[in-house]
């Protein structure tokens, strides 16, 4: 590596991570409300909660934040579940406040020794996400899944199915592709080529950014892609232009897919194998894949999601390792003890006990760690720190800002500063790793 700054950007050699020439292990914490706590005003802007969080995670070894550099309005007026203010109210057409709050915030990571993974699309609506690029392309409304009501404190909504075909149009459906790419890339250079307006640096240029994620959770590509191998072929092309796209732009800095990996080697490899993606990607939810049952309060529940969690990481780890590349789990999560005295929306309570999450979290941090002595895990962020947020007191269509976004119950997967034994098993996964001291 050549210049002054460039040891300062992390980067891959072979299946590590390096900074400065150094090993860089990632005890990581998604912090997706970044962006609108970072405003200077506003109904989202908190910038003394932001000090304090970072603080919080900092002397915990936190050491990596991934955050959410994309949310966009409707042409349909207010819709269920948004993150508001949207950075892009229309294609193209920002909130300069919301990205001076993303200046904001990536110019403190310095002062607490940390990077950040910057997610430039999500595929689920809590932001807008890419349904609504295909929403703007084609004028039509988006048949929203099941979303939770925060008034009415129930889930409803339409099918799963109806809106993943709905979202996938957004790399699959020939006729809108190009309008809806060229948005996504206009979206890209304006984010990787910005002037932070805290510093004075390009984003391309700052190394507290660790890695571009084209998208969170970007989904696999069904049989309605017509003959099999398409759906590969196609999310791989949009997956290689794009990242070839955001290298061309930050060169200096890693690029990754945000896909959590949990359809087996081959759709693994048709995500991964551009030359351009730099940093695989996996995550791990127990609950909502079906391996635990929160309402269980036996250890035949937990010790499942320990082992299905336990194969996975194997499994991705074989396969980041075939491809000749690190990776992260930039997503893990459990809520909390939801039986007995704290049964049903009870358990969504800050003062809910976390047994089974504990033990959870533990053997997560002690897996990864021993993967990651043999490479190529690099590390792990869990999902999802609300610092000192806590859940309206009353249902409340006002967003609360925790670690859970408004599609969901606030409190479901948060951690909070007063969980001291959940915080202490991040703490001691840093240090096992490296991250932390």
């Amino acid at each position: 590596m050549a210049g002054s700054q460039e040891p300062q950007f992390v980067a891959a050699r072979g299946t590590r991570l390096v900074r400065g020439g150094q090993r860089y292990a990632v005890s990581g914490a998604n912090y997706w409300q970044a962006m609108n706590l970072g405003m200077a005003g506003g109904p989202s802007g908190d910038r003394a909660r932001v000090l304090r969080d970072l603080g919080d995670l900092a002397r915990r070894g936190v050491n990596m934040v991934r955050v959410l550099a994309a949310s966009e309005g409707s042409q349909f007026g207010a819709q269920p579940d948004r993150m508001h203010p949207v950075l892009m109210r229309a294609p193209g057409a920002y909130d300069e406040g919301v990205f001076a709050g993303l200046d904001w915030f990536l110019a403190q990571l310095p002062r607490f020794n940390m990077t950040a993974t910057v997610t430039l699309a999500n595929y689920w609506t809590w932001s807008g996400g890419v349904a609504q690029l295909v929403s703007w392309a084609t004028g039509t409304p988006i048949p929203y899944p099941a979303q939770w009501d925060p008034v009415r404190q129930v889930l409803e909504g339409g099918d799963y199915q109806t809106f993943l075909d709905y979202a996938n149009r957004f790399y699959a459906d020939a006729s809108i592709y190009d309008t809806v790419q060229r948005w996504y890339r206009d979206h890209i250079r304006a984010v990787v080529t910005r002037r932070n307006t805290v510093t004075g640096t390009l984003y391309r240029d700052d190394p507290s950014i660790m890695a571009w994620e084209l998208m969170n959770e970007p989904q696999v590509i069904g049989e309605g892609a017509g003959s099999e191998g398409a759906g590969e072929a196609q999310l791989f092309r949009w997956i290689d232009d794009s990242a070839r796209y955001v290298h061309a732009l930050a060169p200096k800095h890693l690029v990754t897919t945000g896909a959590e990996s949990k359809n087996g080697a081959r759709w693994f490899e048709a995500m991964h194998r551009s030359p351009h993606i730099t940093l695989a990607s996996c995550h791990f939810w127990p609950l909502n894949w079906g391996y635990y049952n929160s309402s269980d309060p036996t250890d035949g529940s937990v010790d499942q999601a320990v082992a299905k969690m336990r194969g996975f990481l194997d499994d991705n780890a074989a396969w980041a390792r075939r491809a000749g590349k690190p990776t992260v789990l930039f997503e893990y999560g459990m809520m909390r003890d939801n039986w007995g005295d704290w049964a049903g929306l009870r358990g969504y309570s800050p003062h809910a006990p976390v047994t089974h999450r504990n033990r959870f979290y533990a053997a997560v941090a002690a897996h990864v760690a021993g993967l990651a002595a043999a490479g190529p895990f690099a590390g792990a962020a869990f999902w999802a720190y609300a610092g000192t947020a806590r859940p309206p007191p009353a249902p409340s269509a006002e967003l609360t800002w925790t670690g859970d976004p408004p599609h969901e119950p606030p409190g479901w997967n948060s951690i909070y500063d007063a969980d001291e034994e959940t915080m202490a098993i991040i703490h001691g996964f840093g240090r096992r790793i490296g991250a932390a001291r």
